[in-house]
């Protein structure tokens, strides 16, 4: 099965564990399994990028808004979230503030379409943690989620 984009995924079978795991990092050492809330509008991108992280060993809740984000946040208190930024209703970025004010702690990794850079560097300064544009290699993505790819926070910041 290949995994480096978005339209060539086979979609797995929905009895995965959640129980969280251990993987190993790209530097050899182990990493404990991450709380992950993605959170974007596209019910196809949702399911694959849960597919993808259950199998790697993640806990995993999908939503399809803003909304649904924060009222879940508070209950499930994710790791890291996996956030668009265009969507009906709270967007993204405003998902974006609302967690970084509750949750400070909590990681955001933006997966947008959006390629403007601009748009990156505000979803940056208001706390993101790492911008990633679509189509987006899921074993990057990854990396993101693990903390061991590097910023793109611009130089200015």
């Amino acid at each position: 099965m290949s995994t480096g984009g978005w339209g060539n995924l086979v979609p797995l079978p929905r009895t995965l564990s959640k129980a969280p795991m251990t993987h190993p990092a790209p530097d050899g050492s182990v990493a404990a399994a991450h709380k992950l809330l993605i959170v974007d509008d596209e019910p196809k991108i949702g399911r694959m990028l849960s597919d993808y992280f259950l199998l790697h060993g993640h806990e995993v809740r999908v939503v399809a808004s803003g909304e649904e984000a924060l009222a879940l946040a508070d209950v499930y208190q994710p790791d890291v979230v996996l956030l668009d930024i265009l969507m009906p209703g709270l967007d993204g970025i405003a998902t974006l503030k609302h967690i970084k004010h509750t949750w400070p702690p909590v990681r955001v990794i933006i997966m947008s379409a959006v390629d403007h850079e601009e748009v990156i560097k505000g979803a940056l300064r208001l706390g993101a943690d790492f911008y990633v544009t679509k189509p987006v290699r899921l074993e990057e993505l990854e990396r993101y989620v693990n903390g061991y790819a590097p910023s793109r926070r611009p130089p200015e910041l």
